[in-house]
């Protein structure tokens, strides 16, 4: 539930954006109105003025549209993920969207970094499993390269490339990071291990994750890492079709 919360509390700072950019072109175009009005009531109007004041409408409208579409697409993305992550339930959904959708409500987090999140992935995959599992596990992993593989204001890349087989979903996660030693690597998946227990690191993030791919997934995790490169999770899951009553 703590993500859960951390994704609401995000919600209003990231729509801040395109609502302001439109009560911005809004306010612009309430200004031109004010002056046209003026032209046309003193009797000064020319054909450019009404050709510029058209311009006006047209640029502010298509401003005001997009941006009120992207409003709406985020409130759509984090709608569905915090129905997810509070509602253990099956379904069919589209990978590629769905992991999208996951690093936009990561943003407020991401925006304070200098990291970069792509997503490699067919837009036409459809998946039968449990998003809410899934959302938990990519936060996860996503969040523990922001706080262990990164230093601050250190610019890096993280990449989520997802490939199928006839019988399996593969999702290989990565980040050019700082890597891991053996010992770490070693301890990456128990319980309560973590690198970083004086600053609040509870050592639970990345035993979650496994224990969400194996059991509410029933697939495999495993983690690569070479120091001075970064570090690879792979996660398979079978691939699964749903069953029409």
């Amino acid at each position: 539930m703590g993500a859960l919360g951390n994704l609401v509390a995000g919600v209003s700072h990231e729509i801040n954006t395109p609502i302001g950019i439109g009560v911005t072109a809004i306010s612009y175009l309430d200004q031109k109105t004010e002056q046209f009005q003026s032209l046309y009531e003193t009797g000064k109007m020319k054909k450019s003025d009404l050709e510029q004041f058209l311009a006006v409408i047209r640029e502010t409208n298509e401003m005001v549209h997009t941006n009120l579409e992207r409003a709406s697409s985020l409130v759509r993305s984090f709608k569905q993920i915090s129905i997810d992550q509070s509602i253990e339930e099956k379904r069919s959904f589209h990978m590629k969207e769905y992991l999208e959708g996951i690093v936009t409500s990561l943003k407020p987090t991401l925006k304070k970094t200098k990291l970069r999140v792509d997503v490699y992935c067919s837009p036409d995959l459809v998946v039968y499993t449990y998003p809410g599992a899934l959302s938990q596990i990519i936060t996860n992993l996503v969040m523990n390269s922001l706080n262990h593989a990164f230093a601050p204001n250190e610019e890096g890349s993280l990449s989520l490339r997802v490939t199928q087989t006839q019988d399996q979903i593969s999702i290989a996660y990565t980040d050019d990071g700082k890597g891991m030693n053996q010992e770490v690597l070693d301890k990456i998946f128990d319980p309560f291990f973590t690198t970083s227990r004086g600053r609040g690191g509870t050592g639970l993030g990345m035993n979650i994750v496994y224990n969400l791919v194996t059991q509410s997934l029933n697939g495999t995790i495993t983690c690569s890492s070479t120091l001075g490169l970064g570090s690879l999770f792979m996660i398979n899951i079978p691939k699964e079709e749903e069953i029409e009553l």
